[in-house]
């Protein structure tokens, strides 16, 4: 790690009780996803929702923290979202490719943050649910991945990292 790219006024550690919330933060978001593409359905199963949700734990829970954490100076410390400890739970510090974890982030939070989008109005579109039904999750959806993206640009102000981090929200200046 390169000392002289960190931003000196970032934070050593976060508090893991933001962490916590964060990613409970995370899982409403994912939840909301997943039952407001439910009725999307393949012989009863609701298998675009199953794969989402697989897709979801499968890239944030490993395929990103391998690329984009085990090369983060928070590797095995608490950071905005505690991702840097579940990482060295996992991998070996500087095991991963950071240059392909900052674009299959930015795929995997398109995908985790527009397809629920989509498939709820294709629902609504479909027939399968009434408008006033999906509003239920999309609504609060859309209320979260703005909440998210505010508390992204936030927490990338304070990373140490933001001048590095290819997923860094705050300006490199």
């Amino acid at each position: 790690m390169d000392e002289q790219k960190l931003f000196q006024e970032g934070i050593q550690e976060a508090k893991k009780s933001y962490a916590v919330f964060e990613n409970v933060l995370f899982l409403v978001l994912i939840a909301l996803g997943f039952m407001g593409m439910y009725y999307l359905s393949v012989s009863g199963l609701p298998f675009i929702s199953m794969l989402y949700a697989l897709f979801a734990v499968i890239m944030l829970a490993f395929v990103l923290r391998k690329h984009l954490c085990t090369g983060c100076c928070y590797y095995d410390k608490w950071c905005h979202c505690g991702w840097g400890k579940l990482s060295s739970a996992m991998f070996k510090e500087d095991s991963g490719n950071q240059k392909l974890g900052g674009k299959l982030a930015g795929l995997t939070w398109g995908i985790l943050m527009g397809l629920p989008i989509i498939g709820m109005i294709a629902v609504v579109i479909m027939g399968k649910s009434s408008l006033t039904d999906e509003l239920i999750f999309l609504v609060p959806f859309i209320v979260l991945v703005a909440i998210n993206g505010i508390l992204h640009v936030k927490d990338c102000q304070k990373c140490k990292m933001r001048f590095t981090c290819p997923g860094s929200g705050a300006k490199k200046e």
